[in-house]
């Protein structure tokens, strides 16, 4: 048996050792026996040209056991770099890149990974060092949750801050290719277009989006006058209520319309007001089907839109108005009551009792306005006229909710005048005087 064993010895030191005294580093030799070091799918291209272009014999016959016959042809990271380019010229240097530490991260021969790294993904070698807690939340960055740290960090030196390898919002733009259109647009956002991680979280959140905050508040962070206005007033806009807040109608990067909508005005009102609204007692009518079936339009939408008469934030009007308007059927008739009407309309419709001018609504010079809007319990404006648009002339109601009655009005207009039948008196005609000069005081 010993004389079996000795054979054996004797076979592997001739396959090792030239007649020079040297042992034979060619990677045919080596992998007689360490056939294992190229296992793994990637190679380290230096095995493929052989040992010895890392390793060298010290003279030590091989192989004996806990006994080294070979040693490196040069120390890390010097021998590294006689093949790589250095990785330590750069603003800022990884690490164990500066510290010459190339086989922290890298096996020297075959690695199942790319770049013949110790382990797979890639995030699975950076968390031996990093502690990724930023990385744990809900919802992660997809190359996060995937370990392909590299799509954002250089391994081994980069001249930006974190080892990135651009600057946001470059980086991010790189894979989020709606957003680089968005930076293109007329109205860009100035947190968008400084930096993205101005309200998104690199690795992960419990925000959608990978939002620092709720969108409220992330919106709110800075634009405090709005948290103001909103702490301020009794009714707050649903959109803002929801889930996604501001982003319901702004746009958080860019836009082409104006304060970043993300539709006209008309258009992004109308894409939720297209149906009936119930909340108790209060009800909001499905804007979008009275446009389409009126025949006038209020003139305030036209020219300016639904913000005309509307705050789209928060309001302590009621219907979140942009000034005071009676909330009921009645209200004292002042012009403060109805200041939203008399911002675009003459309080002189309400205050002159005899006009030839303030008013079409009147017999002779008799103003029919002052007659139904005066006094402590005048009528509000919107029992007989619809703000937003109607079938009839002068946007006239064909019913008019009063209590828990549909009262029509039955209006019928004429060439000089017109006449109405409401439930709350018999038919009245009226017919203007065609003056055109105010009687005297």
């Amino acid at each position: 048996m010993y004389h079996k064993v000795s054979l054996l010895v004797m076979m592997l030191l001739a396959v090792f050792f030239h007649a020079n005294g040297q042992f034979d580093t060619s990677q045919g030799a080596c992998l007689s026996c360490h056939k294992d070091l190229i296992s793994q799918d990637v190679v380290h291209d230096a095995l493929k040209r052989g040992c010895d272009k890392c390793h060298q014999s010290n003279g030590q016959a091989h192989p004996q056991k806990d006994v080294k016959g070979f040693t490196m042809v040069n120390t890390i990271p010097a021998l590294c770099y006689k093949c790589h380019d250095e990785n330590n010229t750069q603003r800022i240097v990884h690490s164990p890149v500066q510290k010459g530490n190339c086989m922290e991260c890298h096996t020297p021969h075959s690695s199942p990974e790319s770049y013949l790294l110790k382990k797979n993904p890639t995030g699975e070698v950076c968390a031996q060092c990093h502690n990724l807690e930023s990385a744990k939340k809900r919802f992660k960055h997809e190359p996060v949750a995937k370990g392909e740290c590299a799509k954002c960090h250089d391994p081994h030196e980069s001249d930006f801050d974190k080892l990135l390898i651009k600057e946001p919002p470059a980086l991010c733009l790189k894979c989020h290719k709606q957003q680089a259109t968005e930076m293109k647009m007329s109205n860009v956002h100035p947190p968008f277009e400084n930096n993205c991680l101005n309200c998104h979280n690199q690795h992960s959140s419990n925000e959608e989006k990978l939002l620092d905050l709720t969108p409220q508040n992330l919106c709110l962070y800075c634009h405090t006058d709005m948290q103001k206005k909103m702490d301020n007033s009794t009714t707050i806009h649903g959109a803002i209520t929801d889930k996604r807040s501001c982003i319901n109608c702004h746009s958080p990067h860019a836009s082409n319309e104006k304060r970043f909508l993300v539709k006209d005005t008309k258009t992004l009102c109308l894409s939720c007001h297209d149906r009936t609204y119930t909340d108790g007692t209060r009800k909001i009518d499905n804007i979008s089907q009275t446009l389409q079936k009126s025949k006038n339009i209020h003139g305030a939408i036209d020219k300016v839109g639904c913000t005309g008469c509307h705050d789209p934030h928060a309001s302590s009007n009621p219907y979140l108005l942009n000034k005071s308007f009676p909330a009921g059927s009645y209200a004292s008739a002042t012009k403060e009551n109805f200041a939203l009407c008399f911002s675009c309309h003459k309080s002189e419709l309400m205050e002159k009792a005899v006009t030839t001018t303030a008013t079409g609504f009147r017999n002779g010079d008799k103003n029919l306005h002052a007659v139904h809007i005066n006094g402590e319990k005048g009528r509000s404006c919107i029992i007989c006229h619809n703000p937003h648009g109607s079938s009839n002339d002068h946007l006239i109601n064909d019913k008019t909710q009063f209590g828990g009655w549909e009262m029509p009005l039955r209006f019928k207009p004429s060439e000089n005048g017109g006449s109405c039948a409401p439930g709350c008196h018999a038919e009245r005609k009226y017919e203007r005087v065609t003056a055109i000069t105010e009687p005297k005081k």
